[in-house]
């Protein structure tokens, strides 16, 4: 049986002067592929994602803040 577990990943924001996260709440689909969830909070007149709600990602581990985050990098289709 395959578990699908929601967890928090980060997103980059586009368009705001400075290199910016949100964290964002996705679905582990398998290893290092999220489906992004947020559908609730993302807000187009607010803030531009990199990716958006409804697409898969490819996380990668990397230190955020002083914490290992899970970061998005790029889109990616599951298998």
């Amino acid at each position: 049986m395959v578990t699908i577990m929601e967890r928090v990943i980060y997103i980059q924001l586009l368009n705001e002067g400075s290199i910016a996260y949100r964290p964002i709440p996705a679905l582990e689909i398998e290893s290092n592929i999220y489906k992004v969830l947020g559908f609730e909070i993302y807000d187009t007149e607010d803030e531009e994602w990199e990716f958006l709600p409804g697409s898969y990602v490819l996380v990668k581990e990397q230190i955020k803040g002083g914490k290992n985050v899970l970061v998005a990098i790029q889109e990616q289709s599951p298998n």
